[in-house]
């Protein structure tokens, strides 16, 4: 196999709206290259489970979501599991993982403010809902005196300037964007609340997984996804300013509105990094996570199926 697919294979997938390292893979055509054709199903509906959708088979990759998605969707009976790592958080305002923004001007100016007000995530469950959850418990605001509305990332910027919401947080390019446009300040970043947390860049940590029905059916098709997908992590990070105007062109965004991701320089998922995901959400009491101890790690991942932790591979060299 060494990584390729001896005959093409049809990946489904849904159609995304934001910065993913999938897209790189397909249109630098890192796919291409192991044998894998990605299938976009359309832009999944607002309220739709990702990880339902792919244990149902209507898309074959889970490519957008965390360690805590999958735990959640493991707990209601959904056999998925993850079978490779992506982006990480960052510092840099074009790189970081989420942002809560605000109206310049208007009545919130620290956490203390948050109290009776609407904060709009893009999912319960998953990155928004736990460090939302988190931000709220450094800052002493109990869950109940605020209220989470569910927002698709794209509509949050128009939802925040008309007033319908009060906090927008969003993931990339959506930030800058509504930052380039004005009338908005930042009131905290995933980095600020993942270092507060204990380690600012795990707070962006993304997961990649696949139906254990679909990991049985075809490994090899795994397998060479995982490879594709860590070529595009890796060129992403010596290419960030051509990656941003790729996604760009591909997302119809002006470029200087672009805003991504970076990855880690690792070759395989490792268990701390999912245990920091669990953990935390047992410490805020995320819905499916009221009993410590009842999701492990290891339950959630996989890394049979990478070629470079099975040594079926050899890592790249000079990275």
């Amino acid at each position: 196999m060494n990584g390729k697919l001896t005959k093409e294979f049809e990946l489904k997938t849904p159609t995304f709206t934001g910065f993913n390292e999938f897209i790189i893979a397909d249109l630098k055509g890192f796919f291409k290259e192991v044998n894998i054709k990605p299938v976009y199903t359309g832009v999944l509906a607002q309220g739709s489970n990702l990880a339902q959708s792919v244990v149902r088979g209507d898309n074959d990759l889970f490519g957008s979501g965390h360690p805590t998605n999958i735990a959640v969707a493991r707990k209601a009976g959904a056999k998925i599991k993850i079978v490779l790592h992506s982006m990480v958080d960052s510092p840099e305002n074009n790189k970081l993982h989420m942002t809560w923004l605000v109206k310049d001007g208007g009545k919130i100016n620290s956490p203390a403010d948050l109290v009776g007000k609407k904060i709009a995530v893009g999912n319960l469950g998953g990155c928004v809902d736990l460090l939302n959850s988190e931000f709220l418990k450094q800052n002493n605001i109990p869950k109940d005196k605020v209220e989470v509305v569910v927002m698709k990332d794209e509509l949050q910027e128009q939802a925040l300037r008309q007033g319908i919401i009060d906090v927008a947080v969003v993931h990339p390019p959506y930030n800058v964007k509504a930052e380039n446009a004005g009338g908005v300040k930042v009131l905290t970043t995933s980095f600020d609340i993942g270092t507060k947390a204990g380690d600012g860049t795990i707070g962006g940590l993304a997961v990649r997984a696949f139906s254990e029905d679909f990991i049985k059916k075809h490994p090899d098709v795994v397998k060479a996804y995982i490879v594709a997908d860590l070529k595009a992590q890796q060129w992403i990070n010596d290419h960030y300013e051509e990656a941003l105007k790729l996604e760009a062109e591909y997302l119809k965004i002006d470029p200087k509105d672009m805003a991504g991701n970076i990855y880690p320089n690792q070759w395989w998922v490792k268990p701390e990094q999912v245990q920091w995901w669990i953990d935390t959400a047992y410490k805020n009491k995320l819905a499916g996570f009221e009993n410590p101890g009842e999701i492990k790690a290891e339950d959630l991942f996989t890394n049979d199926l990478n070629p470079y932790y099975t040594k079926e591979l050899a890592i790249p060299a000079n990275k």
